[in-house]
């Protein structure tokens, strides 16, 4: 009786935690996954506002709103990850987990249309410092979790 209480009370608080947005359920994703899926592309150098429109429909960030800006980085994933190692710096959100590298970019930025098949972007193309949060994962490797500005 005692266990089932225990149990009880455990799933309550990570209903809890779940609801307060304290902890982020994966579905199967891990944080550096995500991050990966939504901000890098190695495949091009550079993009346009066609490479914009496209791309930002095709990674489903225009099925529930047409998202204000995303940043796609065109770098191979250890140049990405080489920028865990550089000096840590204060995040935005006053965490010390975060590290600034030169990398080449698109700013993909809304300017009209309405989701999920007419959003409009503008881009803007270039190689600009970028601050990346990271964390160590499973194999205690720091990786790239957020892309912080």
């Amino acid at each position: 009786m005692a266990l089932q209480k225990t149990l009880s009370l455990l799933l309550l608080l990570l209903l809890t935690l779940l609801g307060l947005g304290l902890v982020q359920p994966s579905y199967g994703k891990s944080m550096s996954d995500q991050f990966y899926w939504q901000h890098v592309d190695s495949s091009v150098t550079r993009g346009d506002d066609s490479y914009c429109n496209d791309r930002m429909q095709k990674q489903g960030m225009t099925t529930d709103s047409c998202k204000q800006l995303n940043t796609f980085i065109h770098e191979n994933n250890s140049t990405i990850n080489s920028i865990c190692n550089n000096r840590s710096i204060p995040c935005k959100n006053g965490r010390k987990n975060c590290h600034k590298g030169s990398l080449r970019v698109t700013d993909c930025l809304y300017t009209g249309g309405f989701h999920p098949n007419n959003c409009k972007y503008s881009a803007t193309a270039s190689t600009r410092d970028v601050t990346i949060a990271c964390e160590r994962n499973p194999q205690n490797v720091l990786v790239p979790v957020h892309l912080d500005g």
